[in-house]
């Protein structure tokens, strides 16, 4: 499986492509977009919904006729055409590279994302009429391979993005994209679909029947975050919105991978039953269940749901348990301290949950039940996929006029931003909110709001240009930069889509 394909369509935060809450086997390595994965593998649970392209149809009768009349490029071994089930859009994808070959690639094709089988065509070249650009990634080059995309000007700059930042390959825009300059620049007005949404609190009166909340005035307070929880016993999308957090994972419907018997003994086991329904009521309280719900969701449940089946721990892969029960690090994945959830905390486990004991100790056993072991689990790497690779990526000094200048302007190259650092070198890497995203050592940092556009490269340092907002320091001049110092330039143009991380010597 080739790590670096990454949905195009997904751009907006490819990053945070497994949920806090539930993954798979394959799903720190599954590609989103043309890579060969694991006909089971679990798609992304938890979405930021791609950004759609409602006149984009996929083709029919394989490739269309390529745009402007210009021939199609050398075709490889062949060509797999699919709809990006992210977006509904269509694209394609070339196998170029000596390895390939028509055994392999037609596998690939088979499973070109999770859930998702593409149409393969021997010895033909991608081509669409609606093309919108081209992705090369030529390493490694017996694997190389082309990403054709088709879509509206409107995803424009996050192909551009998807390709340079994540798949590491050479953009060319076409058709509706050829005159478009990079990076995105949403209008203002409501948050713009595929702009991550920050995390909020909202408050209101219990649901009819339900008991006075615990905040002022008997109202039911919540974090609007994958990653947060109402108060328990209550259903988290009755008191905050999933379409938030549905901005900030991507997500789309998949049925469970396996469903219990109706024999099956444990429905017999009442003591069995009954810590599986604590579990599915802790599970309804969090935001994972906009995801894993019929209820919640918008299309059905991705993967796993806690209200399709009371034996719901089937539908998990060992990947998936192994996420839920802490045996798998997940903590790229941000948490909330128990104080601020409502109790819930996601340190021991993956699940947030007001019990870490007693939920580890159902979980555990759900693990040995399906034979497996800890060393098993020792096998599993640390979930987050292209998230937790920033992580850990270790930036190199700066290219050409990137840093602050002497006149104090920051610069960072093409793409327009959201999000804009300068920390103290050595500085752990920026992550997700609520707790990853401001790290030590963050001298200043600069936001634009999901309603406002992006900002070009050439900010003021220590200056917030209309319509953003200085998010540290919360008051006041950041410090100054002193001469001969090393500083983290870090620049997103969303969350979890890094445009540029490198060190600069102040002037």
């Amino acid at each position: 499986m080739n790590t670096r394909q990454i949905t195009l369509a997904w751009a907006p935060l490819v990053a945070l492509s497994l949920a806090a809450c539930g993954g798979d086997d394959n799903a720190n390595t599954a590609s989103p977009t043309g890579g060969a994965a694991s006909p089971d593998a679990a798609p992304p649970t938890g979405g930021v919904p791609a950004t759609t392209l409602p006149d984009a149809a996929p083709p029919a009768g394989g490739a269309a006729p390529p745009v402007g009349g210009a021939a199609p490029p050398a075709a490889g071994v062949g060509r797999c055409v699919y709809t990006n089930p992210f977006g509904q859009t269509p694209e394609c994808k070339d196998y170029l590279g000596a390895a390939w070959t028509l055994e392999t690639a037609t596998s690939d094709c088979a499973a070109v994302l999770p859930g998702t089988a593409g149409e393969f065509a021997a010895g033909e070249a991608c081509a669409f009429d609606n093309e919108i650009g081209r992705c090369e990634v030529a390493e490694p080059a017996e694997r190389a391979y082309r990403l054709v995309m088709a879509g509206a000007a409107g995803n424009c700059a996050l192909a551009r993005t998807g390709c340079e930042t994540f798949a590491r390959g050479v953009f060319t825009p076409s058709g509706a994209c050829a005159d478009t300059p990079p990076g995105p620049t949403p209008p203002s007005g409501p948050p713009q679909a595929g702009v991550f949404i920050q995390p909020y609190e909202s408050c209101s009166p219990p649901l009819e029947g339900e008991a006075p909340g615990t905040s002022a005035n008997g109202e039911v307070c919540t974090f609007n975050a994958i990653s947060a929880c109402t108060e328990p016993g209550r259903r988290f999308e009755d008191y905050a919105s999933c379409d938030v957090v549905l901005s900030q994972r991507p997500y789309y419907p998949v049925p469970p991978r396996a469903v219990a018997p109706a024999n099956d003994p444990r429905l017999n086991d009442p003591a069995y039953m009954a810590e599986m329904a604590w579990v599915t009521e802790q599970a309804g309280a969090c935001g994972c269940t906009c995801c894993h719900s019929q209820r919640a969701s918008k299309a059905g449940a991705s993967v796993w749901s806690i209200d399709e089946s009371p034996l719901w721990l089937d539908h998990l892969s060992n990947g998936g348990l192994a996420l839920l029960a802490g045996l798998a690090d997940s903590s790229v994945l941000g948490a909330y301290p128990a104080e601020q959830n409502h109790g819930f905390a996601r340190v021991d486990t993956g699940l947030p949950t007001t019990d870490p004991e007693r939920m580890q100790r159902f979980l555990l056993a759900e693990w040995m039940r399906r034979g497996l072991t800890p060393e098993d689990a020792a096998q599993i790497p640390p979930f987050g996929g292209p998230i937790y690779a920033q992580r850990v990526f270790e930036p190199e000094a700066c290219a050409g006029s990137q840093g602050v200048d002497a006149q104090g302007i920051v610069k960072w190259g093409n793409g327009a931003a959201r999000y804009v650092y300068i920390l103290a070198a050595g500085s752990e890497n920026p992550g997700v909110p609520p707790n990853l995203d401001l790290p030590e050592g963050t001298i200043w940092r600069l936001d634009v709001p999901s309603n406002g556009s992006a900002v070009a490269s050439g900010v003021r340092y220590g200056e917030a240009p209309v319509g953003t907002t200085q998010r540290f320091p919360a008051e006041g001049a950041p410090a100054a930069l002193v001469s001969g110092e090393t500083y983290y330039l870090y620049v997103l143009a969303d969350i979890g889509l890094p445009l540029t991380r490198c060190l600069f010597v102040a002037p």
